[in-house]
């Protein structure tokens, strides 16, 4: 493949013909030295003022000049500065590194870096440099342009953390566009809808997964108030059932101008799951309980039982309306019996409509 290496060129304007006549008509000579010392002193204005630092540097690194802010931004004195390096104040830069700056500005080519500087309270600053240099006619120096990226670099850093965060949680998280289509989903997102495959959610409509009467024109609906929704709803995705708990926020952006909604999913199907085998365990323990206290309960209506049976299989001293007695007995025994056995069964059915859940 064939590549074009990209030259800058220096191009120096003199703008003393914009801000001042050198030969204006009908001028004595103080007013053009005057007005040539007024140029100077807008050149020096320029170079002080110019990104947060300029230094001059040799092929060596050694620093040679700087413009005042430099001074400022590192925090030396112009005397500490005329003493460094670029080594010493710029954290990474080596002889290999000078050797490519130098190789490239021969060249009539620029360098752009992006790096640290080594302040004089020990401070580490993120920053951008820009080398130039004068090409063959002037081979052993180049000039630094720095601009302090600091805030950049921290807002960045920032983003991605955040990104990092949102792209690991374990809440599934997408972006929507009033379309009710995706835009961008994180790894748990897509492992949820899609079975990891980004290819399957990405610029899809949320009524691939999710009914439309029920779920996304609600959705949508309150996305344009402006407000927040949520809900919990089952829903299958190819075999699998899956319950999800849905909650989604306006994206709002920095004109204020409605542009989507924040949507995150999470499954809540083995939390449901736990939660019926442990209400299901609380019944079990519950239905044990009673029926401990019923097999105590029967022990009396039981023992009744038997000794009547004894007596009437004896037949020894019993008359007739004795036996009627112990039959009679027997027989309200266990009605009793039966009715604490039906309780028990109406408990232990209470199981069924909780593993139908």
């Amino acid at each position: 493949m064939k590549t074009t290496n990209l030259s800058s060129r220096t191009i120096k304007i003199d703008i003393r013909s914009l801000a001042y006549d050198a030969k204006p008509p009908q001028c004595d000579e103080a007013l053009v030295r005057a007005q040539s010392l007024l140029s100077q002193i807008d050149y020096r204005f320029m170079f002080d003022r110019a990104y947060a630092a300029i230094l001059l540097v040799d092929n060596n690194g050694q620093i040679l000049s700087w413009n005042s802010r430099a001074v400022e931004f590192f925090g030396y004195t112009p005397e500490e500065l005329s003493r460094k390096n670029i080594q010493t104040v710029i954290a990474g830069m080596n002889e290999m590194i000078l050797a490519t700056i130098k190789e490239t500005v021969q060249h009539g080519q620029h360098m752009r870096i992006q790096a640290f500087g080594m302040l004089n309270n020990g401070e580490m600053n993120a920053l951008e440099l820009v080398i130039t240099g004068n090409g063959p006619n002037d081979p052993d120096h180049f000039c630094c342009l720095i601009k302090n990226i600091q805030t950049e670099w921290q807002m960045e850093q920032n983003l991605n953390s955040a990104y990092h965060a949102m792209d690991n949680t374990d809440l599934g998280i997408g972006i929507v566009n009033m379309a009710g289509v995706i835009s961008y989903a994180n790894r748990t997102m897509i492992r949820l809808l899609a079975d990891g495959n980004e290819a399957g959610i990405l610029r899809k409509p949320l009524t691939d997964w999710f009914d439309s009467s029920s779920i996304v024109q609600p959705l949508l609906a309150s996305i344009k108030k402006q407000e927040c929704w949520s809900a919990e709803k089952n829903i299958l995705i190819g075999e699998k059932s899956c319950c999800f708990t849905l909650s989604a926020v306006p994206d709002i952006n920095s004109d204020n101008e409605l542009t989507g909604m924040v949507l995150s999913i999470r499954d809540v199907a083995e939390n449901r799951r736990m939660e019926i085998a442990q209400q299901q365990a609380a019944r079990d323990r519950t239905i044990l309980e009673s029926l401990g206290s019923i097999c105590h309960t029967l022990t009396q209506p039981m023992t009744v039982l038997l000794t009547s049976v004894e007596l009437l299989k004896l037949e020894t001293g019993i008359d007739d309306s004795q036996k009627k007695e112990i039959i009679s007995l027997c027989y309200d025994t266990v009605l009793s019996m039966r009715e604490q056995l039906v309780s028990l069964n109406s408990r232990c059915m209470e199981r069924k409509p909780l593993e139908q859940t």
